[in-house]
């Protein structure tokens, strides 16, 4: 179930190069997600997505299914990306056939792509007509105009991602946040971003309760430690803020007296009478 994580890299590959593998033969007996998983690592993203979509909620791949479809929904926005620069550079050296079936492609992964369907309509019309053109315009370029809300959601939603699995639930959140800002549907972000509440909620227990513990032992420096570790996952905690300041006032009334306990023990003490030579 979890092999399509390790993935990505080669079915973008088989994308670009192949796309057409033969499926494996007992794809026929193979349940809905297996089969969603054979149109994956042969490249067929459209026959996968719709596999995986297939797959009912009380399905034990159901899951899987969805964690699927949103990498391939990743994988998507990646090859849109490439096809469009590809058909950008087919345009500019002339090549306009080739560059009109880069854009196609680009459109096929992203039907969104409001500048992919522009050059379409364009390079499309002065075909017909043999006439030469209208040049891309620099400012019109996929790689100099401003981000498309799709490709900005998608850069958020990958570093959430990454944040999430490191454990950095503070910054997955904010990224997960900024997604939906943008685009308050964008594929199962709602999801990673409760996933991520829920996970950082869980481990700022742990941590806050360690450091309970500590202060009821007075060891206070690891007191400390842990509700410093809560304010990372939690900034806004201010419980945790608090008590980590409790803590610190506490300590520096310990070293106060253990440097006067240190003074007063340097002071000459008559070994006899326990009391502090007099030099008159």
């Amino acid at each position: 179930m979890g092999l399509y994580f390790r993935l990505s890299g080669a079915v973008v590959l088989a994308v670009l190069l192949a796309g057409c593998a033969q499926m494996q033969p007992g794809y026929m007996l193979a349940s809905e997600f297996e089969r969603a998983m054979s149109y994956y690592e042969s490249g067929r993203l459209s026959e996968a997505r719709e596999k995986a979509k297939s797959v009912p909620r009380e399905n034990p791949d159901y899951k899987a299914a969805r964690k699927l479809i949103a990498d391939i929904n990743v994988i998507s926005m990646q090859l849109a990306r490439r096809h469009m620069d590809m058909g950008e550079d087919l345009e500019k050296a002339g090549i306009y056939s080739r560059a009109l079936f880069e854009y196609r492609q680009s459109l096929k992964y992203n039907p969104s792509n409001i500048l992919a369907l522009k050059r379409v309509e364009v390079i499309t019309e002065a075909l017909r007509s043999g006439e030469k053109p209208v040049q891309l315009d620099k400012k019109q370029s996929r790689k100099n105009v401003r981000e498309e809300p799709e490709d900005i959601a998608n850069t958020h939603y990958l570093k959430g991602k990454i944040y999430l699995d490191s454990k950095a639930y503070a910054k997955a959140i904010e990224e997960f946040s900024a997604v939906l800002k943008i685009l308050p549907a964008y594929m199962n972000t709602t999801d990673l971003l409760a996933r991520a509440k829920k996970e950082r909620d869980k481990a700022v227990d742990i941590r806050f309760r360690k450091g309970i513990a500590y202060f009821q032992s007075e060891e206070m420096e690891m007191a400390i430690k842990e509700w410093e570790a809560v304010l990372e996952l939690d900034p806004s905690n201010k419980v945790a803020a608090d008590y980590k300041y409790r803590a610190e006032v506490i300590m520096e009334r310990l070293k106060r007296i253990r440097e006067k306990q240190t003074s007063s023990t340097d002071t000459p003490v008559c070994s006899v009478c326990s009391q502090p030579f007099s030099l008159n």
